[in-house]
């Protein structure tokens, strides 16, 4: 999606994979290079292609940035906000350097100190792998003492973030972009569901008091000031009804905003392109939106039938171009756009229901 916005304003694009052949991204891009980050001879190939370097997943060794700036190469988020991001110790320390505020945490590196962070913080607790944990992978929750063992023997023995668990009344996420000049854009507050640790559905503007929202617009856009942002990052909060606390960040495009390919003039994608390339932002502003994520489980009897889908003209159909569906696996999405964000999301999840029948 992202490739698809360079080519909208003029530019190609070369995508280093990881290692992987026939990509969604490398499909649509110039140029697929099927090295590992880590390769010395894929990534010098990459970044003598590259104009200027941005990402798509942030569990990629930051290296990569040090290896561009030896060429002279922008890398846009810097390497050190991915480093932050994609370990979760290092991420609640430069939340807390932005003056935002998190749920009670404590560092675990062994069983004593899994112990020790149960004891300070009280039960129950989310016990997260510190690094590349993503949609509840290399979680555990521990609501008894008796099950902190098998906690930690399930979670490989790795070093580990301690969280207090906190009620509350809804999951929000706020997707703002900064661009070289310093300018700051956001597609206002979307609102989230999770069904197994999955986003389901998203929808905007989130069902919240217009001041409340400007706070959690400012939250973000406080951390992308902190960090000297460029490019694009969401932030995702939990609004506990007295005030909200950030989850976690992801300093690239999100799931939750991808409604915003519909419903903005300029969707994240656009945001991110604009900001790495050095343009101007465009407008951010969403109109009523609605997106329901489609999940390798719907292939379960083979290619849905996408008719049934497109039987309401005002739902918009989004595949990845994955070739291999699994239960849990992201395959594609759809959206809806209208005048009211309920009505988007009814007729997004009736039409993913007459794929699936649930």
């Amino acid at each position: 999606m992202l490739a698809q916005a360079a080519h909208q304003h003029g530019y190609r694009v070369v995508v280093l994979t990881g290692g992987a052949k026939d990509t969604p991204a490398g499909s649509v891009a110039e140029i697929e290079i099927c090295a590992g980050f880590d390769d010395p001879t894929g990534v010098e190939r990459f970044l003598a292609e590259a104009d200027v370097v941005t990402w798509e997943f942030e569990n990629v060794d930051p290296a990569l940035a040090d290896a561009a700036a030896e060429a002279g190469v922008p890398v846009r988020p810097s390497g050190a906000i991915i480093a932050d991001a994609q370990d979760r110790e290092r991420e609640k320390h430069a939340l807390a350097r932005a003056g935002v505020a998190v749920a009670p945490w404590r560092p675990a590196s062994d069983l004593d100190g899994l112990r020790a962070a149960v004891d300070a913080l009280g039960l129950p607790v989310i016990a997260k792998a510190a690094r590349f944990g993503y949609d509840g992978k290399g979680q555990a929750r521990i609501d008894a003492v008796e099950e902190i063992d098998d906690a930690w023997a399930r979670l490989g023995g790795e070093r580990l973030v301690v969280e207090s668990v906190i009620p509350f009344e809804r999951e929000l996420s706020v997707v703002v972009a900064r661009g070289v000049d310093g300018a700051i854009v956001d597609h206002g507050v979307m609102e989230n569901h999770h069904v197994d640790h999955i986003l389901d559905t998203t929808h905007v503007p989130a069902g919240i008091e217009p001041e409340r929202a400007d706070e959690a617009r400012a939250m973000a856009r406080r951390i992308a000031e902190a960090w000297d942002l460029v490019g694009v990052l969401c932030v995702e909060l939990f609004d506990t009804g007295h005030g909200f606390l950030v989850n976690e960040v992801a300093p690239r495009p999100h799931n939750s905003g991808h409604c915003t390919i519909e419903a903005a003039a300029s969707s994240q994608f656009e945001q991110q392109l604009r900001a790495v390339a050095g343009l101007p932002l465009g407008d951010g502003d969403c109109r009523p939106a609605a997106m329901v994520q489609l999940l390798g489980d719907l292939w379960h009897d083979g290619e849905p039938s996408w008719v049934e889908v497109l039987r309401d003209p005002a739902i918009h159909l989004h595949l990845y171009g994955k070739t291999e569906p699994r239960p849990g696996r992201k395959m594609g999405h759809l959206t809806c756009v209208g005048d009211n964000a309920a009505d988007t999301l009814q007729r997004a999840v009736d039409a993913r229901v007459a794929l699936s029948g649930r």
